[in-house]
């Protein structure tokens, strides 16, 4: 991809999810998304969880000791009643859709997946590489996250900003049922 589709795509990213109540940021390094999120106003008490063995993942386990470095205490995911209410939590997503402004997030274990699910702000990274212009053409990625094997993933959700939901006369409430702000840092 040149980078002026890139650009180009992750502009309509960030329109679409902040339309949908989240924000969207780019980083040329880890580096730099690690500056993003330790200035985030989410971040004031300087708390961080992530999920079970983050640091072993790759690229994204080299961003915690460059929080660490920047003041940040990361604590590892453990049962729900551990991450509920946590005031930030840091997950990677498997892809981004440009056209949805939507991230894909794909684990096996709950202390995982509630990361992204119980915290009050919800941090996701995700590689420049993995931003798709529509679902359809991300079809191989997904076909690949969900073949039989050991790397298959069984639980698999698209996540539009931020939680939502409205009683029947159409009031809108955000973050009742999950995190009250999403935040995507698209990394090159």
């Amino acid at each position: 991809m040149t980078m002026q589709t890139t650009t180009n795509l992750f502009q309509r990213f960030q329109q679409r999810l902040e339309a949908a109540g989240g924000e969207a940021h780019y980083a040329e390094s880890l580096v730099e998304a690690a500056d993003i999120l330790a200035a985030h106003p989410a971040l004031v008490q300087r708390e961080i969880v992530v999920p079970p063995a983050f640091e072993a993942r790759q690229p994204w386990g080299a961003i915690l000791p460059m929080l660490a470095e920047r003041g940040i205490a990361i604590s590892e995911a453990g049962d729900p009643a551990s991450v509920a209410d946590f005031p930030a939590g840091l997950s990677s997503a498997e892809l981004a859709i440009a056209e949805t402004g939507s991230i894909l997030l794909a684990e096996n274990a709950l202390p995982a997946r509630i990361v992204s699910m119980l915290t009050l702000t919800h941090f996701a990274l995700a590689q420049a590489g993995t931003l798709y212009p529509m679902l359809e053409e991300a079809g191989s990625a997904l076909q690949r996250l969900t073949a039989p094997g050991p790397d298959q993933r069984h639980y698999i959700s698209l996540v539009t900003g931020p939680s939502r939901t409205a009683d029947i006369e159409r009031t809108l409430t955000i973050g009742v049922q999950g995190p009250r702000a999403l935040c995507v840092i698209i990394v090159e």
